[in-house]
């Protein structure tokens, strides 16, 4: 074994085989694990290295092992995680360093008996118990029965119970001196052979219990270390140093003795035998000293063996035969690669021909025996020999270029005798020959690379070639090729059937009638597609192969292998080497001699084997080492398996176990993965990566290594656990989460088109609004001015003031359907602060007292509370106010009450609005807040409305989360009742809502009265010049004409043209509408407060649109004050009067704040905050340069002197000259108040050219000289 599997295994103890069909062999270096085909070394934890030995202990029932020591180190073997474990240790138990065990053994509760030097003893659960009354050496321990005990110590046997832990005696007549060194009971012959030390070895029967010793004879006396039966009727004796002795048990003599033979390979490897084994499959295994493990193969009786047997001249002469053929007299002839053997069967006897003794030898490849009953051998190179079949006398040398040379070849691979008797000798390197004796003629064939000759019939001889099957005609010569392709090795004609063997083929067919052929190879059940021989017997082909003997059935093509171990232990059959003696056996050449057997009686014995899982790997670790897996039970009983998603990737090795089991090959297929079995191959390893998460089945076969037989088939079920991802809850989530994802999208898109039609639905009304406000505007606007003309007529300004309350009515219907387009559109926006909700009632009614006093209605109010803080918009909540109380007015009885009531709480307050009027209907009430609805009273009432002042109130209602509510009786009355949840805003949030709400960036300065002192002088206003810009040519006209009197005026259709006549001509003040084509006016706005050249110039914004964001918006811009349509002219006008005397105001604020630069700035815009401070760090660098004029002061401001003049005349109403006198002398006063420089050193200071000048400036701007001031 150590040859077989290559490894140094060299002193081996003992050797048994356990239940699933393992060698189990130990030594000193390990314990050895053996299959067919496999093995595997396992290393013992030993605690303490001074081991000699190691011997094995199986408890069969419960199958489980245990190894153990001579100083006492019991290992056991864990099946789970294929590994041995220390049990105990009985030198530290016992405390005895010196303790030495000979013998352990198990029983079937894995109680563990051990024979000592120090006694018997019993461990178990742990326990070590010392039992029976032996203090001394124990020798030897057998089981006599399941309870009892063989005990041999001091020349006794005792028999120990080991359930009651008696003893009592067996045996005492062992010599004294005389040591037992083995006990061995035999069961069925009812002996206890016992072995010696030095005495040889001897039994014991008993007959009525009288016990009674049998010695063996012929023994050498030397330690007997093995007793082993045979079969029934031998038994194995292994002595150390002496081999194996084999006796027979019937009379106690020895049939054979076994020994190392340096000549003899196959001879036993060591002659210190420790131990013996014979196992269920006819093998014989023995532990030697020296030589480790060996086995060998008992011979089966239904084939015989013919084999070389060295130094033994009366055997084979050597094991290579070529040819076999059996001559008249039975004598078997073999030719081999040294010389002829003849073998005389009757009185078994062998003579040798051309053996390699005198000379040397000749290999001879081919035999025929002729009519005349002699041999003609075929040699390799040599050409042909006669010899006399009756004493192999050679009789005749015929070589090609000898004399009377009968062939032409030398290398003769194949000799036919035809039905003729004529002799045809066929090879390489040479011409076909066919000798006639009869005629004593030669007749040779070209061209014929010959390797078998087989005759078809008579004058037709098929030639097996190089290059195919070729037939020729004896009589013509004409040579027919028949099959092309095909190296032939032997040739078998049956009937119109021609069977050739081929060099990788297979077994090819040729039909001499139909001229039809085929082949047949491993693919059908071949063992090999390399055939050398074949014969025909009992209806059957039987081939030769490469990987051993098949049986084809012609008549169903069915083929049977025949395992090599069972009947041909691996041999390769060899080419054209068959024979079919005249008994009816059928002999064989191999490369190891010859086999014979009896094609009636050989039986095919089916390999017997499981499949065993030695390990499986997950993602290249062993199972058995992640501890996450906690293997239960050994990995061969695995049934199912569960793996994550990450260890997808596994490799399950097997191993072959059982009998013939070598040459096994195995096939797989994961069901569920694989749709077809794997081609089986001699893979022991199935390896599958990337394993789709699910479950699968992988089933496992194993075949004969011919594959006509299943040996075993298992399965194991395998789980692949998929990512949470994969999972059910997983994808029903995904499946939610993408539903909503689809559906958010699917509400975006919706709403994003509901957006982008309410955009353009504001659009439209947007672009009404403006136009129909425009033209408003442009009727209001000139009614207003013809009602200030005082020749009217009474009838015309009643007619006038009718016209006037139409278009102040038409506007306010405007205005409501915008306010409605906004809030249904999601445009409106809250804009929440604290404010007094008993206050904004309370100013409401004042609003419509004198309406309601004009319909002598009386308005009563009353509150729980005086005061009510509650964070609402003001503005919408004055809108549902001017509804509800203008309805209640407009509705109710003359000469009747509104009633108006407010109840508020911590949580909520509550408004009703209550009035005598002509009431709702039930019916009306269900429809009262749908868009455009009046009730049918209310129509009737003749009293004009539009039908959304109620639904706009709900909706601003519902803003501030409240709801609103009606009773109404009709001809009785109505009250509608308003609840709004109470709400806070923090004290921050509050002021920053207040600043957004109050906060106008670039709005005109307002200054508190006390600011200014007096007003300042006005500059002519027809001095201004106002720019208009209206794309309403109309309108723009009526403005033109308005302004003209009092300003000079110019006009633009859109914001392109007036940047363009702003950037030339720098208006005073720009009117702008703000819907407009090109450039509309929040970007003309824009551009001109981002633009340093324009950003001084005031911006009134006219609109159309009322709402309170677009007035922010341009405000932000930096407008200076926003109109909407229609408008008052003299309102428009008196805005711009107001927004020049505010400039005005500025300047001086600005020319006094100047003095101090730590003051903040109260310009308008940014960027003339900027450019002020600039100018007064320029002068002020300057202010001692009496050099320094505009030029320069333009120079040093990055601008021109025309610029400059402009804007410092804009921001300061003071030229560039004038401001710089205006700064040296708030400088000079403050170093006159500062009293430490005379009037002369001041005036060089401040940069003036003389004393007298800056006097007299001095007095002329302050009221007083200079030294008035010291």
């Amino acid at each position: 074994m150590n040859k077989k599997f290559g490894i140094s295994l060299r002193e081996t103890n003992e050797v048994l085989k356990d239940n699933y069909g393992f060698i189990w062999v130990s030594s000193k270096m390990g314990v050895l694990r053996l299959a067919e085909d496999d093995y595997h070394i396992y290393k013992l934890p030993y605690e303490t290295a001074d081991v000699i030995s190691v011997k094995l202990a199986f408890n069969k029932k419960k199958s489980v092992l245990f190894a153990y020591t001579n100083n006492g180190q019991i290992f056991k073997y864990n099946s789970i995680y294929d590994r041995f474990d220390l049990l105990a240790n009985l030198s530290k138990m016992m405390s005895n360093q010196y303790l030495s065990v000979n013998n352990v053994l198990v029983n079937d509760n894995n109680i563990i008996w051990l024979g000592t030097s120090a006694g018997l003893y019993r461990y178990a659960d742990g326990k070590l118990k010392q039992v029976g009354k032996y203090d001394t050496n124990i020798h030897g321990l057998e089981w006599y029965t399941r309870d009892r005990l063989f005990v041999a110590y001091q020349g006794k046997i005792m028999l120990f119970n080991t359930i009651d832990e008696e003893t009592e005696p067996f045996y005492k007549g062992i010599s004294e001196g005389i040591i037992v060194s083995k006990l061995f009971y035999d069961k069925e012959s009812d002996r206890l052979w016992v072995g010696t030390l030095s005495n040889g070895m001897f039994y014991l029967t008993t007959d009525n219990k009288d016990v009674s010793s049998h010695k063996i004879n012929g023994l050498p006396k030397q330690p007997v270390l093995a007793i082993e039966t045979n079969s029934d009727s031998t038994i194995l004796v292994g002595i150390d140093g002496q081999g194996i002795w084999e006796l027979n048990k019937s009379n106690d003599q020895i049939l054979n003795v076994y020994k190392q033979d340096a000549d003899n390979p196959t001879s036993l490897n060591g002659n210190g035998v420790y131990d013996i084994f014979c196992d269920d499959s006819r093998r014989v295994w023995v532990c030697t000293y020296s030589g480790g493990l060996s086995y060998f193969e008992q011979a089966t009786p239904q084939v015989e063996r013919v084999e070389h047997m060295i130094n033994n001249h009366n055997s084979l002469v050597d094991n290579d035969v070529n040819s076999v053929v059996e001559d008249e007299n039975r004598n078997i002839w073999f030719a081999t690669n040294n010389g002829i053997s003849r073998w005389d069967t009757k009185n078994n006897k062998w003579s040798s021909y051309y053996e390699n003794e005198k000379k040397q030898a000749q290999v001879f490849l081919s035999l025929s025996e002729d009519s005349q009953g002699r041999i003609w051998a075929g040699t390799y190179s040599s050409g042909i020999y006669v010899l006399d079949s009756r004493n192999g006398r050679e009789l005749a040398h015929y070589s090609k270029g000898g004399k009377n040379s009968k062939i032409s070849v030398n290398y003769v691979f194949s000799i036919l005798n035809d039905s003729q008797g004529d002799i045809w000798i066929g090879g390489v390197q040479g011409d076909l020959t066919c000798y006639s004796g009869k005629e004593n003629k030669v007749r040779s064939y070209s061209n014929f690379p010959v390797d078998v000759i087989k005759e078809l019939s008579p004058n037709k001889i098929l030639l097996g070639c190089t290059y195919g099957l070729v037939m020729l005609d004896k009589r013509t010569g004409e040579a027919t090729r028949l099959l092309d392709g095909f190296l032939v090795y032997d040739i078998l004609v049956r009937g119109d059937v021609i069977w050739l063997c081929t060099s990788g083929d297979g077994l090819v067919w040729y039909n001499i009638k139909t001229h039809k052929s085929g082949k047949f190879t491993t693919k059908t059940g071949l063992p090999s597609n390399f055939l050398n021989s074949i014969t025909y017997a009992n209806g059957f082909l039987w081939i030769g192969t490469e990987n051993g003997l098949c049986r084809f059935d012609p008549n169903d093509n069915s083929v049977l292998v025949y395992p090599t171990r069972v009947a041909l232990s691996h041999v390769s059959f060899n080419r054209d080497a068959n024979y079919q003696l005249r008994d009816g056996r059928l002999i064989w050449g191999t490369n190891r001699g010859a086999v014979i057997f009896n094609p009636k009686s050989i039986r095919r014995v089916n390999p017997k084997g499981k499949i065993y899982f030695q390990d499986l790997l997950i993602s290249g670790r062993s199972i058995r080492d992640i501890p996450k897996f906690k293997l239960k039970s050994p990995l061969d009983s695995l049934k199912s398996i569960s793996l994550k998603y990450t260890q997808n990737t596994l490799a399950l090795s097997l191993v072959s176990v059982g009998t013939s089991v070598a040459d096994s090959k195995f096939s797989w297929k994961l069901e569920g993965l694989d749709n077809k079995w794997s081609t089986p191959s001699g893979n022991h390893t199935l390896t599958y990566a990337n394993i789709p998460s699910g479950d699968y089945v992988l089933k496992i076969r194993m075949y004969d290594g011919s594959m006509s037989h299943l040996i075993d088939a298992r399965a194991i079920v395998l789980h692949m656990i998929p990512p949470f991802w994969q999972l059910g809850w997983f994808k029903f989530l995904m499946f939610l989460f993408v539903m909503g994802i689809t559906i958010i999208v699917f509400a975006y898109y919706i709403d994003r088109l509901k957006k982008q039609h309410s955009e353009e639905k504001i659009r439209f009304f947007t672009n009404t609004v403006h136009d129909i406000r425009t033209s408003l505007t442009l009727i209001g606007a000139p009614i207003e001015e013809l009602n200030k003309e005082s020749n009217l007529s009474k009838l015309g300004r009643y007619y006038l003031n009718l016209a006037t309350e139409q278009t102040r009515r038409l506007s306010s219907v405007v205005t409501q359907l915008m306010d409605f387009e906004k809030v249904d559109v999601g445009k409106e926006q809250l804009n929440l602060t604290m404010t007094d909700v008993v206050k904004v009632i309370q100013n409401r009614i004042q609003m419509f007292e004198s309406l309601a006093k004009s319909k002598d209605i009386s308005l009563v109010f009353d509150s729980d509370q005086s005061r009510y803080e509650a964070a609402l918009d003001e503005v919408l909540i004055e809108k549902v106010l001017d509804n509800l109380l203008s309805n209640a007015i407009k509705y109710s009885h003359p000469n009747s009450e509104v009633h108006i009531s407010l109840e508020c709480n911590d949580s909520k307050w509550s408004l009703e609005v209550t009035d005598h009027g002509i009431g709702i209907s039930k019916k009306a009430q269900r429809q009262l807040f749908k868009e455009f609805y009046r009730a049918e009273n209310a129509i009737n009432s003749k009293i004009v409305g539009s039908g959304i002042g109620l639904i706009l109130t709900r909706n601003y209602i519902h803003m501030h989360g409240g709801d609103i509510f009606c009773t109404s009786q009709e001809n009785t009355g109505t009250t509608f009742q308003v609840v709004i949840p109470k709400k806070k805003i923090l004290p921050d949030e509050e002021s920053l809502r207040k600043d957004e709400k109050s906060k106008k960036i670039g709005s005109p300065l307002y200054l508190d009265d006390g600011e200014i002192e007096e007003p300042p002088v006005q500059a002519p206003l027809t001095k201004m010049r106002i720019l208009v810009v209206e794309d309403n040519d109309d309108l723009r006209g009526f403005l033109k004409n308005a302004f003209g009197e009092q300003f000079e005026v110019h006009d633009a259709g859109d914001g392109d043209e007036a940047w363009r006549l702003i950037q030339k001509s720098m208006p005073d003040l720009v009117v702008s509408d703000i819907m407009m084509p090109n450039m509309n006016g929040f970007e003309l706005c824009q551009k001109m407060k981002l633009t340093y050249e324009t950003s001084h110039i005031p911006v009134i914004l006219l609109t159309s649109m009322s709402a309170k964001a677009q007035e922010l918006h341009g405000l932000g811009l930096g407008a200076d004050d926003y109109l909407t349509k229609p408008f008052d002219v003299s309102v428009l006008i008196q805005k711009i009067k107001s927004i020049v005397q505010n400039r005005n105001a500025v300047r001086e604020k600005a020319l006094k704040l100047i003095r101090s630069d730590e003051q903040e700035s109260i310009l308008t815009n940014e960027m003339n905050d900027k450019f002020v401070k600039q100018m007064l760090e320029v002068v002020r660098a300057n202010i001692s340069n009496t050099e320094f004029n505009k030029d320069e002061f333009a120079s040093a401001m990055n601008v021109s002197s025309s610029l400059l003049y402009k804007k410092v005349k804009s921001l300061t109403d003071q030229s560039p000259t004038d401001f710089v006198k205006s700064v040296r002398l708030d400088h000079a006063l403050e170093l006159l108040q500062e009293g430490r420089h005379t009037v002369t050193e001041i005036s060089e200071l401040c940069g003036f050219s003389s004393v007298g000048y800056f006097s007299t400036v001095f007095k002329k701007h302050f009221g007083k000289s200079p030294t008035d001031v010291l």
